[in-house]
């Protein structure tokens, strides 16, 4: 923590200036106005962040971040535990805590969710009535689709525990919800990826991992297509692009999937225990809806890594049962 203060603080312009796209925006609106073309989502993180004010808001930033590491590093039991996090927490500080963004917003909600988890017992009220009222207000006047992580959210809990038939039966009931759905619907959700990656190539972005959709998302069959070739994309970025780094976000999403699957067998070994199914869910959820529109890998890992705090609080939650004495 004490090393990223430090790069924050004195080495910070020196970073790729990609990292600081959508801060650039915000900063635009909040000292000048931003121009009619700009999404209303920067433009509310705008107001929000003008309460600090212009000048206070890189300080907010740091200590906000800071403390976000403090959550982010609580509890470490084992060598294998620091790893697993350090996968996990570093593309999170490249991407989100070197400047002011939605996604500083994002870091703040998830510590008020896992407060609880990582630094005391569980309050299932706090937590769940954290992640309702925050994921509600943030949905309506920020991101719309924090909605939809809501509903998936609650499908994935249900199913969370159950055996593979009602997975299967979930997903064809998906499916042809998707089929029936009105194009103008599928248009909206799924659009925004073409939409972004023509907007990043007319400034003359050159983002080497951005990809289009296959098929027309206004239709049912297309959006399904879409939605199966941007999942093997983002989950398995390996197949398509080979380079060490890219090779660090396959791992990176490996010990997702890992933390994720433990989740799962605990939660059926230990049907009781609240954290493994409830932050596993949300997170999946956040997958789930993510896979819609991203459009390129360092958007997927810059949006999922500012949530990662929902697997930390899986693994603290899991490294205080090994604690003799304390029952969880």
């Amino acid at each position: 923590m004490f090393v990223y203060v430090i790069i924050y603080a004195y080495f910070r312009e020196m970073l790729p200036e990609k990292w600081s796209v959508d801060s650039a925006k915000i900063l635009e609106i909040l000292n000048y106005g931003g121009t009619d073309e700009m999404d209303n989502s920067f433009a509310v993180t705008a107001a929000l962040f003008s309460i600090i004010g212009s000048d206070n808001l890189d300080v907010f930033t740091c200590i906000s971040s800071a403390i976000f590491l403090f959550f982010a590093t609580r509890n470490i039991r084992r060598a294998g535990d620091f790893f697993s996090r350090l996968l996990l927490i570093a593309p999170c500080i490249m991407l989100n805590m070197f400047a002011p963004s939605k996604e500083t917003v994002v870091l703040i909600m998830t510590m008020c969710i896992t407060v609880t988890t990582i630094y005391s017992r569980t309050s299932k009220f706090l937590t769940v009535g954290a992640f309702i009222g925050l994921y509600a207000i943030y949905g309506v006047f920020v991101r719309n689709y924090y909605l939809l992580i809501v509903g998936a959210f609650f499908a994935v809990h249900y199913l969370w525990r159950r055996p593979l038939k009602y997975h299967l039966l979930a997903a064809i009931l998906a499916a042809g919800a998707i089929m029936a759905a009105p194009s103008n619907i599928l248009q909206t959700l799924q659009s925004p990826r073409d939409t972004s990656n023509a907007y990043a190539e007319q400034i003359g972005s050159d983002n080497r991992t951005a990809f289009t959709n296959i098929a027309s998302p206004a239709t049912g069959p297309g959006f399904l297509v879409n939605y199966v070739y941007a999942a093997t994309v983002l989950i398995t970025p390996v197949l398509y692009f080979q380079t060490p780094s890219d090779a660090f976000m396959q791992l990176m999403i490996a010990a997702m999937l890992v933390i994720l699957y433990k989740a799962r067998r605990w939660s059926k070994r230990d049907p009781t225990q609240f954290e493994p199914r409830f932050f596993g869910s949300l997170f999946v959820a956040h997958i789930l809806v993510q896979l819609i529109f991203e459009p390129d890998l360092g958007s997927f890992t810059r949006h999922l890594t500012s949530v990662m705090l929902y697997l930390i609080a899986i693994k603290v939650a899991g490294n205080k049962r090994l604690i003799p004495g304390i029952q969880r």
